[in-house]
């Protein structure tokens, strides 16, 4: 089951946005739903008014499951909701009795967090399998604050669900715009965890256009464009180092000395 999350976890909408492209682009129906009464603060998740043919309709914050079958004929069970505001604990053993009930046993869940990163590199993926990261965005070696997917996760292994986490990093200075890059890199990282090719052509055109508005963004200002510069180096070091670990060992020393020297002057 792949669970996405709305709210703190979700910098730019990218996981969730990841999570409704699969909804979009397949055949996707669903099949549960938690209620939403005793877990949401609706003056922080507020319902939403919407008008359909004409009618006014209250939509209000809840959990929804979803059934996705992919074209190779995989199915994939999908969580999708804004983060809860209260009783996290039990929400989530709701959560996982409805797993249960649906012969899953691995918990993926989706996040998206801001980081130091560059619109024109690839953007930093990090992945923990049954909390034992192996990652390159910020949250590998994270301590502190966690979100409901943190404690989701937690409570499958609990329940003997295997459990896998993947976060992309954003650029912060695009502010909370949609990023369709980052879901873009959580779709991309899935597929790969799950041997599947997701169909991503929406994003892949909505990605190139984002980097050219980021891209005039950063001519526009010369701090921007010097800070973004820099981000770029730091990215190309990081990379000159893994090929030089692979290649030849005794390298790694030297290109960790330069890296250091060159952030001493931040």
């Amino acid at each position: 089951m792949i669970a996405a999350f709305g709210g703190w976890n979700d910098a730019c909408q990218s996981a969730t946005s990841a999570i409704h492209q699969l909804i979009d682009a397949y055949d996707a129906r669903e099949i549960r739903r938690i209620s939403c009464d005793g877990y949401y603060d609706y003056q922080v998740s507020r319902p939403t008014l919407c008008r359909v043919n004409g009618h006014a309709r209250l939509v209000w914050p809840q959990t929804t499951f979803y059934d996705v079958v992919i074209p190779s004929g995989m199915h994939c069970y999908i969580q999708l909701a804004p983060e809860p505001n209260y009783r996290w604990r039990e929400y989530c053993q709701q959560s996982l009795s409805i797993a249960s009930e649906l012969g899953v046993n691995r918990i993926i869940t989706l996040g998206s967090m801001f980081a130091d990163c560059a619109h024109t590199r690839p953007l930093p993926v990090g992945i923990c399998d049954d909390m034992d990261c192996n990652s390159e965005c910020d949250g590998g070696e994270y301590d502190g604050p966690v979100g409901i997917p943190t404690v989701l996760e937690a409570m499958a292994r609990e329940e003997s669900f295997a459990g896998t986490s993947i976060w992309v990093s954003v650029p912060q200075y695009m502010g909370n715009d949609d990023c369709p890059m980052g879901a873009l890199a959580l779709l991309n990282t899935l597929g790969n965890r799950l041997g599947v090719a997701f169909d991503t052509a929406k994003l892949t055109k909505e990605t190139r256009e984002w980097q050219a508005k980021a891209s005039m963004l950063v001519r526009c200002s010369n701090q921007l464009g010097d800070y973004v510069h820099h981000l770029e180096e730091d990215w190309d070091k990081t990379e000159q180092a893994k090929e030089a670990c692979e290649n030849d060992p005794h390298k790694v020393d030297q290109l960790v000395h330069e890296a250091e020297e060159f952030l001493k002057k931040f």
